[in-house]
């Protein structure tokens, strides 16, 4: 199952995108065996939500969103059970806020707005907690500033800029603090730059009103 995802991901690299989504079916029909074989071996549940995110990052490459949010929400699912299952894990909530941000990434993309910023916000919160319990994790900061900046684009296109507008000023303020202390951090200016384009945006948007 792991060399089906290995091979998958090289054909992926490649833009071989059917391909990679048999690689990835493939891989993943042995993950669903194995994790109904041993529904308390967290590990084999965690392969499998994995795998279905993999199978539906393709699906929304080859444009097919219908099947895609449903490989989303069966990831969500169980990342939803294993997070429930040891609130303490840190690993499992990650991978839950992970799960809301590409279900709403492809309920913004059928235009379903609501949706998408429900499920954005949901990745939100638990971002915020986990930045919060552990303000040095640079990751989990960078996470926040990702969730902050998902909500505020779906609140601009809904036409709430005042409300957009701080969103991104706060994911802004917080990449902008991580590169100060990791200057050399090739993301980050990046980040950044995308924060200021989007903030800019809203700006112009709001003098032409």
């Amino acid at each position: 199952s792991v060399s089906f995802n290995n091979v998958g991901d090289v054909l992926v690299a490649q833009g071989n995108l059917a391909e990679a989504l048999k690689s990835y079916r493939d891989g993943q029909a042995i993950f669903d065996r194995l994790a109904q074989s041993d529904p308390g071996n967290a590990g084999w549940q965690r392969d499998l939500s994995v795998s279905f995110n993999n199978v539906g990052d393709v699906l929304v490459a080859q444009g097919n969103l219908a099947e895609a949010l449903k490989s989303y929400r069966d990831s969500l699912t169980i990342a939803d059970r294993l997070a429930q299952s040891d609130p303490g894990n840190a690993g499992w909530q990650r991978d839950l806020s992970v799960s809301f941000i590409k279900v709403g990434d492809a309920l913004v993309a059928q235009g379903n707005l609501p949706e998408a910023l429900t499920s954005y916000r949901d990745s939100l919160s638990i971002a915020d907690r986990l930045a919060q319990s552990d303000p040095g994790n640079a990751r989990w900061q960078r996470d926040l500033a990702v969730s902050l900046g998902r909500v505020a684009i779906v609140q601009a296109r809904q036409g709430a800029r005042a409300t957009a507008l701080a969103a991104f000023r706060q994911g802004r303020d917080i990449i902008a603090g991580l590169l100060r202390q990791s200057p050399d951090n090739a993301a980050l200016p990046n980040d950044l730059a995308w924060f200021d384009e989007s903030i800019a945006a809203i700006d112009t948007n709001r003098r032409k009103a």
